[in-house]
């Protein structure tokens, strides 16, 4: 029966997201939507839908939560320390630039944004997940920053500059974002009605959008153009990633519902947001398309699977 309900998890959750694809290739199939109006849509996910759904993921993460801050300081030394390794790794095997930054933060990044919470909920119904909602505030701008810098670095032929990679950081919408929901969420300030709900509505969008916008854009000739670097691409995000630090946080005594948000750090797919990311700042959005793609439909499997293993280990109870 547990078996089952992990397996109709991964289905719930991956099979809406490919849905909403599959409807924007299809819009574009029929010539709903052309390669100029994607790039509209994209540009538009990037700097205006993606940062408020950012903002508000901060802003609603509970400040008055118990703090589990041993899962906290692990997610966030194994997320850098991730990054890091893919910094000195990938260039060292992927010839083209344009590449680099998409691969690093494909293997590096997550959809914790929409795995996260809902994984923690749907293995732990009747407990306290709060580490899951913290856990937002940890992982995201650190996604986002790293992603940033991956980019700005190995986002296209042109050179790196340190100044111009911190005019990129600084001035990227995610990590302004990421800043502004930091700080009213510190601060404790609640935006008034008349102004949250409209955001709010808004940055529900976001998503689907971007989903919707990622099917319009797909080539499935381009995506079999970078078939091996695809490939292990999917490999890293869903396999090696999470192989590895799911494994240490199992040695280090992590169990529970705190190891199940782990899961959804580790082992989702890449995030929505990789694509737009790529567009804009000169990385191989073909690639990254795909990467969204290929993991997110993957990941009904390997997902299920991690959730198994580590149940039969007795690490999940």
């Amino acid at each position: 029966m547990i078996l089952l309900e992990n397996l109709l998890f991964s289905v719930n959750t991956v099979l809406p997201l490919l849905i909403m694809m599959a409807v924007g290739f299809a819009a574009r199939h029929f010539g709903l939507v052309n390669a100029q109006a994607t790039k509209q849509i994209n540009a538009c996910v990037f700097r205006i839908f993606l940062p408020l759904l950012l903002t508000f993921n901060i802003i609603d993460t509970p400040r008055d939560a118990a703090v589990d801050v041993r899962t906290l300081i692990y997610a966030l030394i194994t997320t850098l320390f991730c990054f890091a390794v893919l910094f000195l790794i990938v260039p060292r095997l992927v010839k083209e630039r344009r590449d680099r930054g998409v691969i690093i933060q494909c293997v590096a990044r997550s959809n914790y944004a929409i795995f996260g919470i809902p994984l923690v909920n749907m293995m732990y119904p009747d407990a306290d997940v709060s580490i899951a909602a913290l856990m937002v505030a940890i992982v995201v701008p650190v996604f986002n920053v790293m992603s940033t810098i991956a980019l700005m670095i190995n986002g296209s032929d042109q050179k790196p500059d340190a100044k111009r990679i911190l005019k990129g950081v600084v001035t990227n919408p995610l990590i302004i974002a990421t800043v502004a929901g930091l700080v009213l969420w510190a601060l404790g300030i609640k935006l008034p009605g008349v102004i949250d709900t409209p955001l709010r509505k808004l940055a529900n969008i976001s998503s689907p959008l971007a989903l919707f916008v990622l099917g319009a854009s797909l080539d499935f000739g381009k995506a079999k153009a970078n078939a091996k670097l695809l490939t292990w691409s999917v490999l890293g995000r869903l396999v090696f990633v999470p192989g590895i630090f799911l494994t240490g946080a199992a040695l280090v005594g992590i169990r529970d519902v705190a190891l199940a948000s782990l899961i959804a750090v580790y082992a989702s797919p890449c995030s929505v947001s990789s694509y737009p990311m790529a567009q804009q700042m000169g990385g191989n959005d073909d690639l990254a398309g795909a990467q969204v793609v290929f993991t997110t439909t993957f990941s009904v499997i390997t997902v299920f699977f991690w959730v198994l293993i580590l149940r039969s280990l007795g690490l999940l109870m």
